[in-house]
């Protein structure tokens, strides 16, 4: 009698997962559904007429850029707006496509985008964009497993993830389920609280305002050792600067004004550049910005090497003034031009 309660009660808590998981990502991918529903906030309360600003990046950016300061700078140019960073730590390109997809189907509708380019990203690595390491199956909808599929991601194993977490979603989602109720019971590696942050605008600063220079130095080799990989092979190009493309020509076809920037990196990390890449890394993004007439900033050198924890991920002090000079020389200038220009 007890085996038999059991087993009903078990497949009624999979029956409603995956009922759940059907019209929301609070189950499959709780860092994207965390960071949609602070999104949400900041576009209810924005006042009327202020421009919606949305940055979709990796962890650089979610470290990096305090969109709450974008208000008051704004207004006081007279381009009044309201940011959100939606960084998320490895999500290049074809992440970054696939979260568009789902933030327009959901009625979120920027009127900037920001889009951070992290080169290294842009790897055409034989084994497929370095994002496969971390957008796995289980946190997709099927239509987008396909559309992974088109971008050198391992059909087969995408399309057993999702199989699996369809089927039996309580196992296939264990962890993200103990991390949203006891994450210290996990190690850090298997936590997805990257998009419970507690700052409104989706900002997630460095617990520290400074690291000694030992550290420092032990954090940037990990950070060396990290993206050797990606430097070896030849950026851009592959299936990752095709999505880049393709995320470009959705926001045209959706006619989403859109900028790239390039977030700061040490003279550490620019050191691992191949030669010949920072030419063809400058003539792609030339080319994309002639294409899709899109401004691009390259930040890369805009702090020093203290201000980062790890040659790439900037200390709070080094946020607050890249923040700053990117409001000042990239954003206000393009909300002006929509504001004179317009868009529908």
């Amino acid at each position: 009698m007890a085996l038999g309660a059991g087993v009903v009660a078990f497949a009624a808590v999979q029956a409603a997962l995956g009922a759940l998981s059907a019209v929301t990502w609070w189950a499959a991918d709780p860092v994207y559904e965390d960071k949609r529903e602070r999104l949400a906030r900041v576009e209810r309360s924005a006042p009327p007429g202020a421009a919606r600003v949305l940055l979709l990046g990796t962890s650089r950016s979610g470290n990096g850029f305090d969109a709450g300061r974008v208000s008051g700078a704004s207004e006081r140019a007279g381009a009044p707006a309201v940011a959100f960073n939606f960084g998320v730590p490895g999500a290049g390109p074809v992440t970054q496509l696939v979260y568009l997809r789902r933030l327009l189907a959901d009625g979120h509708r920027p009127d900037v985008l920001v889009i951070e380019v992290l080169p290294a990203l842009l790897s055409d690595a034989p084994a497929g964009p370095i994002e496969t390491r971390v957008l796995t199956g289980d946190r997709l909808a099927r239509d987008e497993v396909e559309l992974l599929a088109g971008y050198g991601f391992p059909a087969d194993r995408l399309r057993r993830q999702w199989r699996e977490a369809a089927v039996l979603p309580v196992h296939a989602h264990r962890f993200k389920l103990v991390s949203r109720v006891a994450p210290d019971a996990l190690p850090w590696s298997l936590q997805t609280q990257g998009g419970r942050t507690p700052d409104p605008h989706g900002w997630r600063p460095t617990l520290v305002d400074q690291v000694g220079d030992e550290e420092r130095a032990r954090r940037t080799t990990d950070a060396a050792i990290e993206y050797r990989e990606a430097f070896a092979h030849e950026l851009p190009a592959g299936p990752a600067a095709a999505a880049l493309r393709d995320l470009l020509a959705l926001c045209r076809r959706e006619r989403l004004p859109v900028a790239l920037v390039l977030f700061p990196e040490g003279t550490t990390f620019r050191a691992l550049y191949a030669p010949g890449a920072e030419l063809r890394l400058q003539q792609f993004l030339a080319g994309l910005s002639a294409e899709f007439g899109c401004p691009v900033t390259d930040a890369r050198g805009w702090a020093a090497d203290d201000q980062f924890v790890d040659g790439h991920h900037l200390l709070r002090p080094g946020a607050d003034a890249f923040t700053d000079r990117l409001i000042h020389d990239a954003l206000i200038p393009l909300l002006k031009s929509q504001a004179v220009g317009g868009h529908e």
